[in-house]
């Protein structure tokens, strides 16, 4: 009967040992937040991609480089998709936000490569949802249907694509045939509501964060 004695006491001290530990002040752990959402919390984000603590143009200067940092193209069969870097900001009430949070969408303008009407270039605009990733550290990809649209004439106007990833794209001085590679000129983050100021990358500063031009192609 002693072995038995000797567990019974090893269980003893040892939940006696985890009682102390937990309620003393002097083994203090975090205890992670549970969320209906699988733990996709603002904390949950690397560090470094927070910015609740920036504020004005160092705050906007920190956006723009990680949208690019984290940009990156993606294919699904013909279709072409552009992901974005995720970051944390500060929310109204002090607390954090995602950016996808404040800034529900993302607009994309292109230019096409080598095709011009009259002079004009060839443009296109994308407009998406902005939506976090599986991996909350990236903006879920951009989708643009290239199966759908090389389908349609070639002609200038908008799509407004609503079944499965909803997402508008319109084009403008096309004719005869779709470019096939487009160049990426400007990124922007926008709020609907109009309560928080565009976040906006122009071709000019995409130039300087990026060695070479971004590119989709349409395969």
């Amino acid at each position: 009967m002693k072995p038995l004695y000797a567990i019974g006491a090893l269980v003893v001290f040892f939940v006696f040992g985890f009682y102390i530990s937990f309620y003393s002040s002097e083994f203090t752990f975090e205890i992670a937040e549970k969320t209906s959402g699988g733990g996709r919390t603002p904390a949950a984000i690397k560090k470094n991609y927070d910015f609740s603590g920036y504020e004005g143009s160092a705050l906007h200067l920190a956006m723009k480089n990680r949208l690019m940092a984290g940009a990156k193209v993606v294919y699904e069969n013909h279709d072409v998709g552009v992901e974005f870097g995720h970051f944390v900001v500060k929310a109204g009430d002090g607390t954090k936000e995602f950016a996808c949070q404040r800034y529900s969408q993302i607009v994309l303008q292109f230019q096409g490569e080598g095709m011009a009407v009259s002079g004009e270039p060839s443009t296109m605009e994308v407009q998406g949802n902005c939506e976090i990733s599986r991996d909350i550290n990236s903006i879920a990809a951009v989708w643009i249907p290239v199966s759908k649209i090389v389908g349609e004439p070639v002609s200038d106007g908008e799509f407004d694509f609503r079944e499965g990833r909803p997402v508008k794209v319109s084009f403008a001085n096309v004719a005869e045939q779709w470019p096939n590679l487009w160049q990426l000129k400007s990124v922007k983050l926008v709020d609907p509501s109009g309560k928080n100021t565009e976040v906006k990358i122009d071709f000019q500063e995409l130039k300087s964060m990026e060695a070479k031009p971004f590119l989709v192609e349409f395969r």
